[in-house]
């Protein structure tokens, strides 16, 4: 366990930050491979089918959740025998226990989003094969193990990629998608037991559920929310487009998603343990030491995201087959909300490790509120193009929220935050001269189309 009294040095931190950030590099291609790969071999209906399945099962996999991989970095006894069995006992009862209820819900949802209920049948094992997995991963993120963390899930990622593309080969179908999915699960449940782990028992310990569920109950809260804000889009679409438009948005959405996925990795593997283990006693060293390795990422972050938004749709005009082009203006404007989205994710693993999860979850039911407002009302006066207005909108309404929640636990990044917003307001900016003086358009020229399509 890291130690208080060897808090690593500031180099340290962003070597665990560069190493992070490069193996999400390969993984960030395996996946718009596998996103290519599968694109072409399978039909955009398909792919709308398995937005909504996923939202459905990311759901049902949220609920209850008492934050098992947070209370074992947060807690002092994480890795103590104990505790650390409890957490696997829990996590497991509690994937059997979604396992039911999903497959108790099946009917309704097949009914609702007019998808065969069979392949809600088959996703509903998804929770007890998550929960199935060891702990160990967790150990890893408490333990700073970036190296070894990122390791297992390139591993796992890989393996995924494999899986699913053979399928597609076999049976281009959904199911290639469904069975992949599940073998997937299977797979890396089964690769987290050959990390290094104290011995697994099955263990409930009273004091140690107890500690479990105190502290999780604003983790539960706010993972529910978390879905909620970040699904409702895809359910909303759901039941206002056709599934050849969903499965265009789904493509958008998984690859704007990839940045953030990032940031929520550097948040929880590396921002998160380093400050839960340290900034009750050197607030101002951890401080120190956390700043500059957060200003290079954030300066990196906006010049990616800034070109990569105003070059979307010849990225997507390229790569994709005329099928799927739609998804270039798409991406353009969710880029924008994906900026939003990794700052709140490094900001808010600011305030979960100063000990305070509650603002997680209001800035949370902040997004949810103006996104429930806003996809109606945004697909009303806009079309999908207002649904994707809407998603950006929420992005910066959750920011804005967590910024509070700084301000409070005193651990605030402001200044970092403006200048890379203007960076990335300058990047896009400089990739829309270039364009106009290439005469090349400028990337969100897919709007109109769309709209006059619906």
């Amino acid at each position: 366990m890291l130690s208080l009294r060897a808090l690593p040095p500031r180099s340290s931190l962003l070597s665990k930050a560069w190493w992070t950030a490069g193996m999400f590099g390969v993984s960030f291609g395996l996946k718009i491979a596998s996103n290519v790969v599968l694109s072409r071999l399978l039909a955009p209906e398909i792919f709308g089918i398995m937005v909504i399945v996923n939202a459905v099962r990311m759901g049902v996999e949220l609920m209850s959740d008492v934050g098992v991989e947070q209370n074992i970095v947060h807690s002092k006894d994480g890795l103590e025998r104990d505790f650390f069995n409890t957490a696997w006992t829990i996590q497991i009862l509690r994937g059997a226990a979604l396992t039911l209820l999903f497959l108790a819900l099946t009917p309704w949802l097949s009914g609702f989003y007019e998808v065969d209920s069979s392949i809600f049948a088959a996703i509903s094992f998804a929770p007890l094969l998550t929960g199935l997995s060891s702990t160990a991963t967790f150990a890893l993120v408490k333990n700073l193990e970036v190296k070894k963390r990122n390791l297992f899930e390139l591993s796992a990622e890989t393996i995924n990629f494999v899986i699913c593309v053979t399928l597609a080969l076999i049976t281009p179908t959904v199911w290639a998608l469904v069975i992949g999915a599940l073998l997937a699960i299977s797979a890396r449940s089964a690769l987290s037991y050959l990390l290094p782990h104290p011995p697994h028992r099955l263990r409930l310990d009273p004091d140690r559920v107890r500690e479990i569920f105190h502290f999780g109950k604003w983790i539960m809260v706010s993972s529910l929310l978390m879905y909620a804000s970040t699904n409702l889009d895809r359910l909303y679409m759901g039941r206002v487009a056709p599934f050849a438009v969903l499965g265009v948005f789904g493509i958008a959405r998984t690859i704007s998603d990839l940045p953030t996925t990032l940031a929520r990795r550097l948040s929880y593997q590396i921002v998160f343990p380093f400050l839960a283990d340290g900034i009750e006693v050197r607030r101002a060293e951890v401080v120190h030491e956390l700043s500059s390795a957060r200003l290079k990422f954030v300066a990196v972050a906006a010049i990616g995201i800034g070109g990569f938004a105003g070059w979307a749709d010849w990225a997507v005009r390229i790569v994709y087959d005329p099928r799927y082009l739609a998804a270039g203006w798409m991406l353009f404007v969710l880029m924008i909300g994906a900026w939003f989205s990794i700052l709140s994710n490094l900001n808010e693993a600011l305030v979960l490790g100063a000990g305070k999860p509650s603002y997680s979850s209001y800035a949370n039911i902040m997004r949810l509120v103006v996104l429930a407002a806003g996809l109606p009302l945004g697909f009303a006066y806009g079309g999908y193009a207002g649904i994707l207005l809407a998603i950006v909108i929420s992005e910066f309404s959750q920011y804005l929220y967590i910024a509070v929640g700084q301000h409070f636990v005193r651990l605030t990044f402001r200044r970092q935050d403006v200048l890379a917003t203007m960076l990335l307001a300058g990047v896009i900016t400089g990739s829309i001269a270039v364009r106009a003086a290439l005469g090349l358009g400028v990337p969100w020229a897919g709007w109109n189309e769309s709209a006059a399509s619906e």
